[in-house]
């Protein structure tokens, strides 16, 4: 789990792996939100955005339930085992993420 920063933009990349042993116990989510709250409540980034490949339906649920938002796809944009696969993208800015806390 981890945040490429580009603190010139205010932005940062999340980014996480994590063992098939460990998928679907909470890990990755619990991780990511974490990792979110820290990139807006200390680092003071403005927007966090992540990808996951096209049919990945695992991460795609982490993303959602830290309150990420589909900000659409990037159409056969990686070369996979000789195939492209689109990418999908998301992200929060902080007044999103200011804005969840409060209704939790």
């Amino acid at each position: 789990m981890g945040l490429r920063i580009a603190d010139a933009h205010g932005h940062a990349e999340l980014g996480y792996w994590i063992g098939v042993p460990f998928w679907g116990k909470g890990y990755a989510t619990e991780a990511a939100a974490a990792a979110v709250a820290f990139g807006f409540e200390t680092l003071h980034l403005n927007r966090i955005f992540a990808h996951h490949f096209a049919g990945n339906t695992g991460s795609q649920r982490v993303l959602e339930k830290i309150g990420m938002r589909h900000e659409g796809r990037f159409r056969q944009h990686i070369r996979k085992w000789d195939r492209f696969i689109d990418i999908e993208n998301y992200g929060m800015l902080a007044s999103e993420f200011r804005g969840g806390k409060a209704d939790r």
